[in-house]
């Protein structure tokens, strides 16, 4: 097949290019780094992907998994997923993602300025114009507090505005910014009005919007994503290779402006986080890893026996969230996990369980305990007393065990 001679010679595609196998290089080299950037930043959901495939040399775009395979755990975005990606070595290899969560809310937005022929007659201007609206709308971005990326998507005039919020907002508030920012599209030249994502304000529980290619290598065209230089200093305007991805990844999460962002009513936010599917709670160190004592943030013990047949029956049923101190946002807990942000530590977390293929759907970050059907802990105490009538004292005796008092 035409993906295994790219896997076998990968960049054999352009030649003797010393300019692209630089930048191949510089990608591959940052894979590791830009991995755990976007898992924490810009991986709004984890069960579904736009992968990028390579058959008889034409590339063409899929959504993965199968639905039969959803939420089951087993087939999830993984690091191992997005190195591939920003590493780049084959086209089969390169991802897009969702815009939106399970739960309609959204970590990120993106105005898409694309300009696929640069062969049409008019291709100069569209592009002139193209560009223009790419600065006009970043410089606005600016000047809401935001820190846009504006991104040279292809190399031919398309454009990519991408913006980080600082948490996960609700689907319509983040559509509604995003679309009235693109509404003066026409008095740039612009034909049509650009894509923005998330590319709709409203979805259904099992509707699956088309997702947002990652930066890196372009599937068709010998190109890499540039980025643009806002603090020129006489420096390069375009960043690319190294430069674009540290401007990349430094980019500030930034707050969506109060006028669009509304509190959200109670009853309503519970009703959000309804999931489809029974959710269970699972403790790491103890119940999957062996643990005597801390020893860091990055370390975690070997699996315990039977931890992954474990995991894989509940996965069978349930969801399976990890929920551990480790990830904690409460203010006493972080001291106890190190210097690392939660998200950090998180990603540590999703390393360890996907390298010893023990399935999951999430790493809980948050205050207090998330909803759940169940919990299991390897300190936990059951204690049901309008249920059973010797509930406390069963408790109070299981509590004397665990503490040996």
């Amino acid at each position: 097949m035409g993906e295994g001679l790219l896997m076998a010679q990968p960049f054999i595609e352009f030649g003797d290019d010393k300019r692209l196998l630089w930048l191949a290089e510089e990608w591959q080299r940052s894979a590791d780094d830009l991995a755990e950037w976007a898992m924490e930043r810009l991986v709004n959901r984890r069960d579904v992907w736009s992968q990028y495939t390579l058959s008889n040399n034409e590339v063409r775009v899929v959504m993965l998994p199968i639905p039969e395979r959803r939420k089951s755990g087993t087939d999830m975005i993984t690091l191992e997923k997005l190195r591939r990606h920003f590493a780049g070595r084959s086209p089969g290899h390169l991802i897009g993602l969702h815009s939106i969560s399970d739960h309609s809310t959204c970590k990120w937005f993106t105005i898409d300025i694309d300009l696929h022929d640069e062969h049409m007659i008019n291709a100069d201007e569209l592009a002139d114009a193209n560009f223009s609206a790419a600065i006009d709308w970043s410089d606005r971005l600016r000047k809401d507090g935001f820190d846009p990326i504006l991104m040279d998507s292809n190399g031919v005039g398309g454009y990519h505005i991408w913006t980080i919020l600082d948490d996960e907002y609700l689907l319509d508030e983040v559509y509604d910014y995003v679309d009235a920012m693109r509404a003066d599209y026409a008095e740039f030249g612009l034909e049509k009005k650009p894509e923005v994502f998330p590319p709709r304000r409203e979805v259904e529980p099992d509707d699956l919007p088309y997702g947002l290619r990652l930066p890196g290598r372009h599937p068709v065209r010998h190109h890499y994503t540039r980025v643009w230089n806002f603090d020129l200093l006489g420096e390069n305007e375009w960043l690319e290779g190294a430069e674009a991805i540290e401007l990349l990844t430094a980019s500030r999460p930034s707050k969506l402006p109060e006028s669009f962002h509304r509190p959200t009513p109670k009853p309503a936010k519970e009703k959000l986080k309804v999931k489809r599917k029974l959710r269970v709670c699972v403790d790491l160190d103890g119940v999957l890893a062996r643990y005597d004592r801390w020893h860091g943030h990055d370390q975690i013990g070997k699996p315990i026996d039977g931890a992954r047949e474990f995991a894989e029956s509940i996965a069978e049923f349930a969801e399976i969230i990890i929920f551990t101190s480790r990830c904690s946002t409460d203010a006493s807990d972080r001291d106890a996990v190190g210097r690392l942000s939660p998200g950090q530590s998180r990603i540590h977390i999703i390393d360890w369980l996907e390298r010893n293929k023990i399935p999951f759907s999430d790493v809980y970050i948050g205050q207090g305990k998330p909803l759940a059907d169940a919990f299991i802990d390897d300190r936990g105490v059951n204690c049901r007393p309008q249920e059973k009538k010797t509930a406390f004292d069963d408790a109070l005796a299981a509590v004397r065990r665990l503490v040996k008092h």
